[in-house]
C-alpha cells in the first residue's frame, strides 16, 4: 500500500511546501502579515501564500529533477511529475 514511489512522492511534496512556507516569510517585505488584524488572519494568508508557492516549486523541481530520478532509478518513478 505504501510504497516508495508514494513515500517519494509525499516527501517531495512537504519539501516543496517547506520552501514556500519559507518563501513566504521572506516576501513579507513591507509587514503585511504584521498589520493584518489578528493572529489567525496572518496564519491564514501565510498558509495560502506557502500553497501558492509550494505550487511552484513543485512544477519547477518537477521538471528539474524528474529526468535526473527516471534516469537513477532506471524510468520507476514515471509517475512522479504527474504528482
Amino acid at each position: 500500500m505504501f510504497d516508495l514511489t508514494t513515500g517519494i512522492s509525499y516527501a517531495f511534496f512537504i519539501f516543496c511546501l517547506i520552501l514556500g512556507w519559507g518563501a513566504a516569510g521572506a516576501l513579507d517585505f513591507d509587514g503585511i502579515l504584521n498589520r493584518s488584524t489578528s493572529r489567525g488572519g496572518r496564519l491564514l494568508i501565510r498558509v495560502g501564500v506557502a500553497l501558492v508557492l509550494a505550487e511552484g516549486f513543485r512544477l519547477f523541481l518537477s521538471f528539474v529533477l524528474g529526468p535526473v530520478l527516471d534516469m537513477f532509478v532506471n524510468q520507476s518513478i514515471n509517475g512522479f511529475k504527474a504528482f
